[in-house]
């Protein structure tokens, strides 16, 4: 082996310092000039970066600024954090999102109003304060029984309504 002195002791060869890692988790085994075994303990560190959403709750009473009709709003957030041994330590990018019980739409929600919806769920969330997210959906609503259906079909197979 390169870097290692090998001497021979008459028919046998001995390594005099050498540095194996074991198959066991966790350990390295090293051999010293006296021919002993010193075996030293490490750990990997388990840590990452990960995004999650989460819903935070309901508001009951809302105007869908898609649809016109009287909905309730599903809100929830997402955001990035990063964890040590799967313990969140810190978080960014976090933003707020609402989607409509009527027809499905998403949008997004101001942050400083969704961190004071999360304190207090009885704040009032008007429609300006929505923004639509725009990006595609496989599924879309009927406009009849609000029933959740695949994009492309052309009839909705709950009520028969043309989509």
């Amino acid at each position: 082996m390169a870097g290692e002195n090998k001497k021979p002791e008459g028919n046998v060869l001995t390594i005099e310092e050498s540095r194996v890692i074991s198959p066991c988790f966790g350990k390295a085994i090293e051999t010293n000039r006296s021919g002993r075994y010193n075996i030293i303990m490490f750990f990997i560190a388990f840590f990452g970066i990960e995004d999650k959403e989460k819903i935070t709750g309901t508001y009951k009473g809302g105007i869908c600024p898609s649809c016109g009709a009287a909905t309730e709003y599903e809100i929830g957030k997402s955001y990035r954090y990063f964890h040590v041994f799967f313990v969140p330590l810190a978080r960014w990018n976090v933003r707020y999102f609402v989607r409509t019980s009527c027809c499905g739409r998403i949008y997004e929600l101001d942050g400083a109003l969704g961190r004071e919806f999360e304190k207090n769920p009885n704040i009032e969330i008007r429609k300006e304060d929505l923004r639509p997210v725009d990006g595609y959906s496989p599924f879309g609503h009927c406009p009849n029984c609000r029933a959740e259906v695949p994009a492309d079909f052309k009839y909705c197979p709950y009520c028969g309504a043309k989509l």
